[in-house]
């Protein structure tokens, strides 16, 4: 083995590992996909879960840091939290699709590598 070799190797070996966590990685942030991704602050509680004995119908939340009035749905607030859903969704297809480009960025670089060590060897047996 030459002198370079031990560096050639623990360089693929790195970009080996590299992508793997990157496959690893793609593949969990898809498999979130599936589900709603809702922060801390938007996750319901019970009160969702409550019924008006008089009608039936669910009753609605209480607004957040308020007296627990309902609360009101305006035009606006439904179109702020479509946008936001919308944003989240691209964000969350951005995370897959930078994964998967740097796992195949890695792949790639091992491919480079095994053919410059093919090379390598190929010229070493014309000596």
């Amino acid at each position: 083995m030459t002198a370079g070799g031990w560096q050639a190797r623990a360089l693929s070996w790195l970009l080996a590992i590299f992508a793997t966590l990157a496959m690893v990685g793609a593949v969990a942030t898809m498999s979130t996909n599936g589900g709603p991704t809702r922060s801390g602050a938007e996750v319901d509680s019970d009160a969702t879960r409550q019924v008006d004995p008089r009608t039936g119908a669910p009753v609605p939340p209480p607004a957040p840091f308020t007296t627990g009035a309902p609360r009101v749905e305006t035009p606006q607030s439904i179109a702020v939290a479509a946008q936001a859903a919308a944003t989240r969704k691209v964000a969350d297809w951005l995370a897959v699709l930078t994964y998967a480009v740097l796992a195949l960025v890695a792949v790639l670089a091992v491919g480079v590598l095994a053919l410059f060590r093919i090379a390598q060897v190929l010229s070493e047996r014309r000596d």
